[in-house]
């Protein structure tokens, strides 16, 4: 088939008419999966279920199996949606949602695509208190790091009142950290505010006063971080790698501890353990700045003070050579953008990138 001779509704026909057949054909199979079932054969073949036979003998996910079996098992109580299946005029998807639906309430699925279909079944599906005790007691969260140790994933399971809770504080976070013209996706927004959230109860919860959040203990190898000027050999003690740039943020946010590795494979006495800012410089600095210098910022949110040049290149903890600026500016700019502060005036800086 010339497929670049066919007009715009000749494609869209004939997508609508093979998912009819790939839905009279799914009602065939049901039927045969049913019969196969009844008859207790799969377990000839040494299947435990007539699922795990089905993804083994036609080559799907276990999912896709699950659901064949289930949906055909359900069919028997619900007749006129196997026979609109088979004549084509539902998908296997709608019919599936139909199948989970009480019969008073599948009059006018017409009018819902599927994803408003799986919410009205949802809806109308029992919530017992055994069931919501379930839910509530196996929330979970787990961490996992990546192979090359350079980043971590995070997934888990929250009830549903309590999910909601989090994702509501992430996102006002969100809102509220970074301006909605900066050009970066819910995901990776929702990413940072999660992070600040995190930051924020490691602090005192006097701002004027407060410390650094949290002793880091810093590993570097000299072997291997010299050469590449510390691209390699760096990591958290126990935790996951560092590059050059987080390492600088490390340096400029936290109490760093050191621990040399020499050539030669013995630890150095190092012993550096540095309060990067002082609180009463702090204080001085804040007190001096006003807020945060960047042109334009008004944000007062979580005011920390940055060295320039920074203290991993020479920069000395002095108030000469000290700003203020917001977490975002400090944070996202700064850190992980990489822009650089530039004097405009006697408190005021711009932001640019190195060339």
């Amino acid at each position: 088939m010339d497929w670049g001779k066919l007009t715009e509704d000749q494609l869209d026909e004939l997508i609508v008419r093979a998912e009819g057949e790939i839905a009279s054909w799914r009602a065939v199979q049901m039927a045969a999966v049913g019969e196969k079932r009844s008859r207790g054969s799969h377990r000839a073949d040494g299947h435990r279920s007539i699922v795990e036979w089905v993804a083994a003998r036609a080559d799907v996910s276990q999912e896709t199996a699950r659901r064949i079996c289930w949906t055909g098992s359900r069919l028997g109580e619900a007749s006129e949606v196997g026979e609109l299946l088979a004549s084509s005029e539902i998908s296997f998807d709608r019919a599936e949602q139909l199948a989970r639906l009480p019969v008073e309430h599948r009059d006018g699925h017409e009018g819902h695509d599927i994803a408003q279909l799986r919410r009205l079944v949802a809806h109308h599906r029992r919530l017992t208190r055994r069931r919501e005790k379930r839910i509530t007691n196996n929330g979970y969260l787990n961490f996992a790091t990546s192979p090359d140790e350079v980043s971590t994933s995070l997934w888990g399971e929250l009830a549903g009142l309590d999910a909601r809770v989090v994702e509501k504080a992430v996102d006002q976070r969100a809102d509220e950290l970074i301006p909605a013209d900066t050009r970066l996706a819910v995901a990776e927004r929702r990413a940072l505010a999660l992070v600040a959230i995190c930051q924020d109860s490691l602090y005192d919860t006097d701002l004027d006063t407060r410390t650094a959040p949290v002793e880091v203990a810093v590993t570097v190898d000299a072997r291997s971080a010299a050469p590449t000027n510390g691209e390699t050999g760096v990591s958290v003690l126990a935790g996951p790698r560092l590059g050059p740039s987080i390492l600088e943020e490390v340096f400029c946010n936290g109490i760093v501890e050191v621990v040399g590795i020499a050539e030669n494979g013995e630890p150095l006495s190092l012993g550096r353990r540095s309060r990067t800012v002082p609180p009463k410089l702090r204080r001085f600095v804040l007190s001096r700045d006003g807020g945060c210098t960047v042109g334009g910022c008004t944000s007062r949110y979580r005011l920390e003070v940055h060295h320039t040049p920074p203290w991993s290149y020479g920069g000395k903890t002095n108030a000469e050579d000290l700003i203020t600026l917001c977490w975002y500016h400090h944070h996202i700019a700064v850190h992980r953008e990489g822009l650089q502060p530039v004097r405009i005036g006697a408190s005021r800086i711009r932001l640019k990138r190195p060339r």
